[in-house]
């Protein structure tokens, strides 16, 4: 089974699927909003647990492995930019310092606990938007987004960039399966030219497989839209009022909850 398969169906198998598009992402655009305006840590928890249960209410937690891997690589990169982050302090108490090179590093305590609250928000906020993605066919999508009135080519464009997407990567990993069978990662520089030429050959393949894309669609009478015969419900007033007082109410508690726990008291007696 495709990726791409494995998507759609979890999607179309969603406990949240029927529910409004635009009421679900109106939600999810709230509280995220709600998890960066406060400096709160504990806010970024309260997204945490918001996401997690619209995942194991969606779908139980499952989710397709190739997202899986995506999930975990946008994870390294917050955990790298959250080190950047802690020893590039300019205020606060000096906690470790050096040099590499040109570069001066300090950590602070006030890099330290922002480190922490960028982590945090960057998992929290990758839940919530899974909670949706899992939830919400690329067709739903796509009609909840005419009904705010976003022009018809920017719809298309969406939906047509997420199909052709998964067509270069099942090219990929066919190009990937080939090399492999062909010793083509056997050693540190010989994978490196392997990875580069996969890379120049999916982009050279790719107007191929563009022409190849349109003619599909062109043959199956693709007007700019997929048609549902089972629309979701619209956005009415109650998903509004919803999603506006959990936003508020997660404000609130953030701003009354700032400083109240301090990562770098936490950790004091262990790393420092």
């Amino acid at each position: 089974m495709s990726e791409e398969t494995q998507m759609d169906t979890l999607a179309y198998s969603s406990r949240m699927l029927y529910w409004a598009p635009l009421g679900k992402l109106l939600f999810c655009v709230l509280v995220l909003i709600a998890n960066l305006v406060t400096e709160s840590i504990l806010v970024p928890f309260i997204t945490l647990a918001i996401g997690l249960s619209m995942m194991a209410y969606s779908t139980n937690f499952k989710i397709p492995f190739f997202i899986a891997i995506a999930l975990l690589e946008a994870l390294a990169i917050l955990i790298i930019g959250a080190g950047l982050i802690s020893i590039s302090g300019e205020s606060g108490n000096v906690l470790w310092e050096s040099h590499f090179l040109w570069i001066n590093i300090y950590m602070t305590d006030d890099s330290f606990n922002k480190a922490w609250l960028v982590l945090f928000r960057g998992v929290a906020g990758m839940a919530v938007m899974m909670g949706f993605a899992t939830s919400t066919p690329i067709p739903h999508l796509s009609q909840a987004l005419r009904q705010v009135h976003l022009p018809v080519e920017i719809v298309e464009l969406i939906v047509l960039i997420y199909r052709y997407g998964f067509l270069l990567l099942e090219r990929m990993e066919i190009m990937y399966h080939a090399a492999a069978c062909r010793m083509g990662f056997n050693g540190f520089l010989r994978s490196i030219k392997t990875t580069a030429s996969i890379g120049v050959g999916i982009f050279i393949s790719s107007t191929n497989m563009a022409d190849k894309a349109q003619t599909a669609l062109s043959c199956r009478n693709y007007k700019g839209y997929f048609p549902l015969y089972r629309a979701p419900a619209k956005t009415g007033l109650k998903w509004i009022l919803f999603s506006a007082l959990v936003c508020a109410a997660m404000i609130i508690f953030g701003l009354e909850t700032e400083g109240i726990v301090n990562m770098y008291e936490l950790f004091k007696g262990v790393l420092f």
